[in-house]
């Protein structure tokens, strides 16, 4: 389930089901069990207006090559009553595109920000971004990353990005969900995961029990200096008495956590 209004991180490493999720969602697959609905709908039986409520970059979308900027711009325009001609323009100048411009023309860089251009001032509530960082440099990468915050301040729209580069997303996301295998292995707000998992340092030879009693532990590892737990539950006030020090996690370090304690288990096929 995707909030309303929110920034929605789906998570997890290269063939994990990342895509597959997306292709049902656009109707593309067909799911083997289970449903899926979008704004209420069967992807496969959804109305056009809601349809063209929803933004689509794909990893390896493309257009003809012969086609102009112009002539795409004029097509894709066509087909949505909320067309804001403004705010192409605007992103075509920030991107540094011209009309004149054929697609065949442009370096793969290019091409990603002409088409989150196109699809951006589609105005649609519901934008769905498959790896949209491929192909951009650094700086790109970021323009686009606070491109995205800008319009979310603007208006309610709910953004779902699939990645892998999860420096690039962190930035952005206010909810995440950690794929393994074709399975979600952790959802949650980021912020109560940044919260709530933290890494305690403490003295070699700590006792165990008493840790396990205050904390539900998630890894727990011993250096030539420390023993480190990480904690599923953290509460200043379960630390009372007890002698640690505590590291934050980053959206990576949560991710590489909860994947590989799904390996250990095993994620249910």
């Amino acid at each position: 389930h995707v909030p309303r209004g929110s920034i929605y991180g789906l998570l997890g490493e290269n063939g994990c089901g990342k895509t597959t999720t997306i292709n049902m969602i656009m109707g593309a697959l067909l799911p083997n069990q289970g449903t899926v609905r979008v704004f209420g709908e069967d992807p496969l039986t959804m109305q056009p207006a809601t349809r063209a409520r929803i933004g689509y970059l794909a990893d390896e979308m493309e257009l003809p090559k012969w086609m102009s900027l112009k002539e795409a711009i004029e097509l894709h325009s066509s087909y949505f009553s909320t067309w804001d001609r403004d705010e192409l323009w605007r992103l075509m100048e920030i991107f540094e595109l011209t009309a004149t411009q054929t697609f065949g023309a442009l370096s793969k860089g290019q091409k990603r920000r002409f088409l989150i251009a196109l699809i951006v001032a589609q105005r649609p509530d519901l934008l769905i971004l498959d790896e949209p960082s491929g192909g951009l440099d650094v700086g790109v990468r970021r323009q686009f990353l606070d491109l995205l915050v800008d319009i979310a301040g603007e208006r309610e729209i709910t953004i779902l990005i699939a990645s892998h580069i999860l420096s690039d997303v962190e930035r952005v996301v206010d909810r995440v969900a950690f794929v393994k295998d074709g399975r979600t292995v952790r959802e949650a707000a980021l912020e109560d995961l940044k919260g709530t998992v933290k890494r305690l340092c403490l003295p070699l030879g700590s006792n165990r029990c008493e840790l396990e009693k205050r904390f539900d532990i998630l890894s727990l590892q011993e250096t030539s200096d420390v023993q480190l737990a990480t904690v599923s539950n953290f509460d200043e006030e379960r630390l009372d008495g007890l002698e640690c020090r505590i590291e934050h996690l980053n959206l990576e370090e949560l991710f590489l956590l909860y994947n590989e304690q799904a390996a250990v288990e095993g994620v249910p096929a």
